[in-house]
């Protein structure tokens, strides 16, 4: 009776680490996602940010083309293309605004990943 007792007194008080231990590596698995996503965040971000670079460029090439049109007395197609410069314009910073957005995002995801691995190593 009394090892019976003891056993069980054993069995109830492994109960509480095992959870422990299962919820350290549920949360470093989570952890791991959040630096992968952040660390996938950060490029996407990076790559949407030159690409919003390039259009702001082939905008001023646009303008640049136009003013070369307008002096030559094409004023309706440089109009045409002075249009389409400042919607490629306006195009290239709002994705370059987004890029930098998401780089901060992926960078904050990346950080609560780190935090979260701390924790569970705590834990363990």
């Amino acid at each position: 009776m009394k090892t019976l007792l003891s056993g069980l007194v054993v069995v109830l008080l492994c109960i509480p680490s095992a959870a422990r231990a299962d919820r350290a590596d549920k949360m470093e698995r989570r952890a791991e996602h959040f630096k992968k996503t952040g660390e996938r965040r950060e490029r996407h971000g990076e790559r949407r940010e030159q690409r919003g670079e390039k259009l702001q460029q082939k905008a001023a090439a646009k303008k640049a083309k136009a003013a070369e049109l307008r002096s030559e007395g094409h004023e309706a197609v440089a109009n045409a293309l002075d249009r389409q410069a400042a919607h490629e314009n306006r195009r290239g910073e709002r994705m370059e605004r987004q890029g930098e957005r998401m780089q901060r995002q992926g960078e904050r995801r990346e950080e609560r990943g780190e935090r979260l691995d701390q924790r569970a190593d705590k834990l363990q």
